[in-house]
């Protein structure tokens, strides 16, 4: 007996969950064929998610986030430089770093599967909520019994009460929707569901009374607005506003001072602990990028710290975030490292 092929078809599926900033990340994969896509990686758990694809056997083809969070900062980039995926976001963001720009309607392919790009502006400009088979991952556009704030980022309650009316909501009612976050202990609902218990935005809901709603909320702001947006706008693993201080360090200058490295200074790789491991500028010290805020008391207490990853990114992100925290006694290596280091037969510590 041969399956309907309008009949969802058996997706893998993983929901991960970033205890910090309350955000999930998902990850789908064809069964046959192993490729899939994850949406909205968060930074901090880049070693996780990384670690969970490879024992699964997975093979990446896209990286999506469904906006320019304001919460937490994405690991696009860094998914990117590892596996060699492609990253993508909505078109309206301008992420100029992103591989490619969804416009609404627009899919990507994966194995068997089809993701489909649906604009749902409101909570940001740029917000895309994301179709495969019978799932549809929304984003901070609809929450279980909720949705996303929207005063900031180009925030706009009507545009978002006709995303959720004229793009979700349309949507088979048992569609079953996967959220951006979670503040509640809950993981899943459906369209059905959110369109009859939903208390900000029913299916009876009107246009003018959910802008009203929406524009008396007093919410504090994100507290990691200022960090995040930059850096997403960079993928997460580049400064997207500023410029980086004595950019013109490179490896031949970190290998003459390391020669004679003056007390109170070190060498700080950013990399993960397995690429350490397989090889690193001798003496230097592990600070894997993400890791950096919880050794803040520790770094500031160096006089000097030259930072180097494999090619300069990661580096440059450890640098911005260690920047906005106060630290000024860093120099970066931020268009080579451990790459170019071995090339140039520098000694290399295992």
């Amino acid at each position: 007996m041969t399956s309907n092929q309008n009949e969802p078809q058996p997706v893998g599926f993983r929901q991960l969950f970033d205890y910090d900033t309350s955000a999930f990340t998902y990850l789908l994969w064809d069964l046959d064929t192993k490729a899939g896509v994850v949406i909205d990686p968060v930074r901090e758990q880049f070693e996780r998610d990384l670690r969970l694809v490879g024992e699964l056997g997975v093979r990446l083809a896209y990286a999506l986030d469904t906006h320019v969070h304001a919460d937490h900062v994405t690991s696009l980039g860094m998914l990117r430089e590892a596996l060699g995926l492609r990253t993508a976001v909505g078109e309206p963001s301008g992420v100029p770093c992103a591989d490619l720009l969804l416009k609404d309607g627009n899919t990507l392919q994966f194995g068997k599967h089809t993701l489909t790009a649906l604009a749902t502006p409101g909570h940001t400009g740029a917000c895309t909520s994301f179709k495969v088979e019978n799932m549809v991952f929304t984003g901070d556009t609809l929450f279980i019994r909720g949705c996303g704030r929207t005063d900031f980022q180009q925030g706009d309650p009507v545009k978002l009460y006709c995303s959720v009316m004229e793009k979700l909501y349309v949507l088979p009612d048992d569609t079953l929707v996967y959220p951006g976050h979670d503040y509640k202990g809950e993981q899943v609902s459906t369209i059905g569901k959110e369109k009859q218990h939903n208390p900000r935005i029913p299916a009876t809901q009107t246009k003018a009374a959910f802008a009203a709603l929406m524009n008396a909320l007093n919410l504090p702001r994100p507290k990691h607005i200022d960090e995040a947006v930059p850096a997403n706008l960079g993928c997460g693993i580049s400064v997207a506003h500023g410029h980086l201080t004595e950019e013109a360090f490179g490896v031949r200058d970190l290998q003459r001072i390391h020669a004679a490295l003056p007390e109170g200074e070190i060498v700080v790789d950013c990399r993960t602990p397995d690429e350490y491991e397989a090889g690193h500028v001798p003496g230097a010290l592990n600070v894997p990028m993400g890791k950096e805020l919880g050794r803040l008391g520790e770094l500031q207490n160096w006089r000097k710290i030259y930072l180097y990853c494999h090619s300069g990114r990661r580096a440059q992100t450890v640098y911005a975030a260690l920047t906005t925290k106060g630290l000024s006694n860093m120099v970066c290596l931020g268009s080579s490292g451990m790459a170019d280091w071995r090339v140039s037969g520098y000694p290399v510590e295992q």
